[in-house]
């Protein structure tokens, strides 16, 4: 069975929903960034999203971007994400881990040879925002020849016959993006969302994930009380992470403060 579907089965079982941070593999450095995944498990998140530095970023917002940005002019390359994603998983045997990341630089190295690397290194899914489900044929070979989870983005535009599309291909969650737009940490939030859970629950049999502009524990415990079966939190992430480096240490006080508070937010809701 896979991390997802014990996952999965945890949150039916329990009827708890879960967190899953974003963490910018990289940022600021490949070893502070490893730090912050070591404080997140350490911390108790159920599962984690590990994004690759990339200079067009479409679906992030500026925060998320200038993260990428820095990772890369401190030299980042996907070699150098396959070995902390490794590292990572070192850290737990057990967690999920969805590997974020934009299609050109799967194409770059081919499907077959990037997911081979990352699912060797301890992935258990992938997100690339700008594959959509008419072209999922393109990778799922790979995909499933390693092991690989595929998962797409939901939003309030997707109907029933997109969400029937993506459900032929897709494991591990559903990611639901709350409000139309780009990642970060601005209000805005989808008036639809509870008939839009409900949608997605009723077509697709796996865990909806909602994120997008969530970054403090009320916003989570809307999505929960909307229907979502966790969330998602990214740019937060990236400003406590900044907020937490002086000259180069990294003090995960804060952090390790936030995520305290958004697991007993998201277990709480329901």
């Amino acid at each position: 069975m896979t991390r997802y579907k014990k996952l999965q089965e945890q949150i039916n079982a329990t009827g708890k929903a879960i967190y899953s941070p974003y963490v910018m593999l990289g940022y600021p450095t490949a070893d502070i960034s490893l730090e912050v995944c070591r404080v997140l498990i350490e911390g108790g998140v159920h599962a984690l999203e590990l994004g690759l530095p990339f200079r067009d970023p479409a679906a992030d917002g500026p925060v998320i971007q200038a993260a990428g940005m820095e990772a890369l002019n401190n030299g980042f390359t996907t070699a150098k994400g396959v070995e902390i994603v490794s590292q990572i998983r070192k850290l737990s045997a057990d967690i999920p881990i969805t590997l974020m990341c934009y299609y050109n630089m799967v194409l770059a190295k081919g499907a077959d040879n990037f997911l081979e690397s990352f699912a060797s290194a301890g992935i258990d899914a992938i997100l690339i925002p700008d594959l959509p489900p008419e072209r999922a044929e393109e990778i799922m070979p790979a995909a499933h020849k390693h092991g690989v989870d595929v998962v797409f983005i939901a939003s309030p535009l997707s109907d029933d016959s997109r969400l029937a599309l993506m459900g032929e291909y897709m494991g591990g969650f559903v990611y639901v993006v709350t409000r139309l737009g780009i990642t970060g940490s601005a209000g805005g939030f989808s008036s639809s969302l509870s008939g839009m859970f409900s949608r997605i629950h009723n077509k697709l049999s796996l865990p909806a994930l909602a994120g997008f502009g969530i970054s403090e524990p009320e916003q989570a415990v809307a999505m929960i009380k909307a229907g979502a079966d966790g969330v998602i939190t990214g740019s937060k992430l990236v400003q406590l992470i900044e907020d937490g480096c002086v000259k180069g240490i990294f003090d995960p006080a804060c952090l390790a403060k936030h995520t305290r508070e958004m697991i007993a937010a998201v277990v709480g809701a329901r």
